[in-house]
């Protein structure tokens, strides 16, 4: 009798305006594999990629494909098997001359019978668009032939590139992950700097504030007693010429330095790291020396001179500031 029934309605559907069997064909558009089939006797065998899975594929214009996957590795292996027409209609499913009541649990699962065998489908999660049209050209390429040896093919080249994309996708989020955590530990150590620079200027403030009148006297006759001995003076004249510094001048002049003003090179290493050149600069600064001046005896333009005490003042106060800024600040150490 359910025969009978399953047969007449396999006669009545093809009946049926195309619309409405397009717009039931619909909710099971896509990739879908079986996840198990239960037998006559209720002995359920579970199939996703454990052994050969079926898979079929619903195109929207009522064609299916149908293969059998199973994982190889990191690689998909399939087995072309048919291609062909599908109808669905309420509870009825066809294709070729097979006719099997259908039930439609969710958007996700369904249900077919055929000959007492009951197949629960769920739709793929992973196939991709890419990796459905290549299962498609297969089974076009070699549909299925009882004569013929079965054919297997493996998914290689699509798996490859979804692999490589997905590892590349992995290297720029954790590249840009250790952007971020460089720029955050940059910016970091900038506030450390700033606030270490702070302390820096706030101690030569108050250490020059704080400064006893009679030391403060002393340190003032040094200085007046520096510029007017002989060394500067042969200094003074080297200067005006133009002439370069060898190193044991540069060093002598140090020397000299430390001596007038005890805290004026660790002040300055203390709030910047600065290059040998800058250094120069700025011992050339303290001893009463113009940019015009120092640009000769270091052999560089004006401009860049003016440019490299702006820059340090910037540096060091976080603000900008012009050279003469600078100038003021080295004098005041």
């Amino acid at each position: 009798m359910r025969t009978w029934v399953i047969a007449l309605l396999a006669l009545f559907v093809p009946c049926c305006s195309q619309a409405g069997t397009n717009r039931s064909n619909y909710p099971i558009v896509g990739a879908w594999v079986m996840k198990s089939e239960t037998a006559p006797d209720g002995k359920v065998t579970n199939s996703i990629y454990t052994q050969y899975t079926r898979c079929k594929i619903f195109d929207a214009d009522s064609t299916y494909y149908s293969v059998q996957l199973h994982a190889v590795g990191d690689e998909m292996m399939i087995i072309a098997h048919e291609m062909g027409r599908y109808r669905l209609d309420d509870s009825i499913y066809m294709e070729r001359d097979r006719v099997m009541p259908f039930r439609i649990i969710d958007d996700t699962t369904f249900i077919t019978e055929f000959e007492g065998y009951q197949e629960l489908m769920v739709r793929s999660k992973t196939m991709t668009k890419e990796r459905m049209e290549e299962i498609r050209a297969f089974v076009r390429q070699h549909p299925d032939d009882a004569d013929s040896p079965v054919k297997h093919f493996v998914l290689s080249t699509t798996e490859r590139k979804l692999r490589k994309e997905n590892h590349l996708f992995l290297y720029i989020i954790i590249g840009m992950a250790l952007v971020a955590a460089g720029v955050g530990f940059y910016a970091h150590r900038l506030r450390q700097r700033k606030r270490e620079v702070e302390r820096k200027l706030a101690e030569i403030e108050e250490e020059r504030a704080l400064r006893p009148t009679l030391v403060a006297d002393a340190m003032r006759q040094v200085e007046t007693e520096f510029f007017q001995s002989d060394y500067y003076r042969d200094l003074r004249r080297r200067i005006e010429a133009g002439d370069n510094l060898t190193q044991q001048e540069w060093q002598e002049l140090e020397q000299r330095l430390k001596s007038v003003y005890p805290h004026f090179s660790s002040s300055l290493y203390g709030l910047f790291n600065l290059s040998l050149t800058e250094h120069q600069m700025c011992m050339l600064l303290k001893v009463r020396t113009s940019p015009a001046e120092i640009a000769a005896v270091l052999k560089r333009d004006k401009s860049t001179i003016s440019s490299m005490r702006r820059r340090l003042y910037k540096k060091v106060f976080g603000k900008d500031g012009s050279g003469k800024d600078w100038d003021e600040f080295i004098l005041s150490l």
